[in-house]
């Protein structure tokens, strides 16, 4: 009963999934984006570089952006490398490519690599992980296994990375309280 329970349980959830994915293969990115289906156009990334690389940046752009909107830096890399044609998709790959070197230069402070204390990067001020960057440079916060915090009036920021799925994880504290966990991919 308990494996006929497990397989009809399987079969409803494969058939949902299905059915989701298809249901949003023919929506727009624009309209996708404002439903934040976020994670699904950055998931579908290369459908949308093969379909709109050179012709389309704006679009292109959009789906950079979801995927930053899910803290997905690695697979924001795969468009911050075709958005060169325009002026905005330069500035763009830019943006991108500022917040992954962040991400890397956070992972070499933690393993005490202090690199990033001395490197001048533009300045990006509507993104958590630039916001912690910027606080651990003035900081410099002592690491302890792959971990410090800094602090920004009454919010604490943990950070810390876990090299076996590489993200680098930012726990918020607010008065001492847990208040949000962010991953950056």
């Amino acid at each position: 009963m308990k494996k006929l329970f497990a397989l009809v349980l399987t079969i409803f959830a494969v058939s949902l999934f299905a059915k989701t994915n298809k249901s949003l293969k023919n929506v727009s990115v624009v309209d996708l984006f404002k439903q934040k289906e976020y994670k699904y156009i950055c998931d579908h990334r290369w459908h949308y570089i093969n379909k709109y690389e050179l012709k389309r940046e704006d679009i292109l752009s959009l789906v950079a952006y979801s995927c930053l909107k899910v803290h997905f830096l690695t697979p924001a890399l795969d468009l911050a490398k075709v958005l060169r044609i325009t002026k905005e998709g330069r500035i763009n790959a830019t943006y991108i490519n500022t917040l992954y070197l962040m991400k890397l230069l956070l992972i070499q402070y933690l393993y005490n690599e202090n690199a990033l204390l001395d490197v001048k990067l533009p300045e990006i001020s509507n993104d958590l992980l630039a916001h912690v960057f910027y606080l651990v440079q003035k900081q410099k916060p002592a690491v302890n296994k792959l971990k410090t915090s800094v602090t920004d009036g009454n919010k604490t920021y943990e950070i810390y990375f876990k090299p076996t799925i590489n993200d680098i994880i930012i726990d918020i504290y607010q008065n001492g309280k847990k208040i949000k966990k962010e991953m950056y991919w």
